[in-house]
């Protein structure tokens, strides 16, 4: 009896000691994703997030053109970098933290390929993005980030070229944001990712 009473103390132990550290990991309610409202106040929502390349605002369609092609007459097709534009929502979870504000300081953009076959992308990495803010009780933005540069189009081109992959356009692939930061008081915050699936071709835009 002595020692099924110890098993009983000891598994009530365990698992008080699970629920004990689980409510620990957190820091705070917020979107999915997010951490940092215990501390700073706010609860971050991403309102609205576009695509933009050279040509103009796509809206919520990512299709990524991978090479810069000769209009007629021999102009250049328009041809470069592509932007997320991310409109923010801060909402107070009391009211005393209505003097405080948020700031990116870095962030970081990761490609996830649907076949394996396909060219892999590197990570693009970011920091000191000290334009980018959150205010509690208002969307903020749009805010651009770069989320596709065209170096990164020429190393697809040249994998594709030179045979080390052999696939067939659109490339696919499950494309993620993530974004850190911290409040005026230096509080660290987590931001909601954002991800999106986007489309690699040769698209005209003449």
């Amino acid at each position: 009896m002595k020692k099924g009473y110890g098993v009983m103390l000891l598994t009530l132990f365990s698992m008080l000691s699970v629920v004990f550290f689980w409510g620990c990991g957190g820091s705070g309610p917020g979107a999915p994703g997010s951490s940092g409202s215990a501390d700073t106040g706010i609860v971050v929502r991403v309102d609205s997030v576009t695509h933009t390349d050279i040509t103009g605002d796509r809206g919520d369609t990512w299709q990524i053109d991978l090479v810069q092609d000769l209009c007629e007459g021999g102009e250049a097709e328009p041809w470069g970098d592509d932007l997320a534009l991310v409109v923010f929502n801060g909402q107070e979870i009391n009211n005393s933290v209505i003097n405080n504000e948020l700031f990116v300081t870095n962030y970081k953009v990761t490609f996830l390929k649907v076949n394996p076959n396909l060219p892999t992308i590197e990570q693009m990495s970011f920091g000191s993005q000290t334009g980018i803010f959150v205010l509690p009780g208002a969307p903020t933005g749009p805010f651009p980030f770069l989320c596709f540069d065209f170096g990164r189009k020429l190393k697809i081109q040249n994998d594709i070229n030179t045979g080390l992959n052999q696939v067939s356009t659109p490339l696919l692939y499950n494309m993620k944001i993530e974004m850190w930061g911290q409040d005026k008081f230096g509080n660290s915050v987590t931001f909601p990712p954002i991800e999106r699936a986007i489309e690699i071709a040769d698209y005209n835009n003449c």
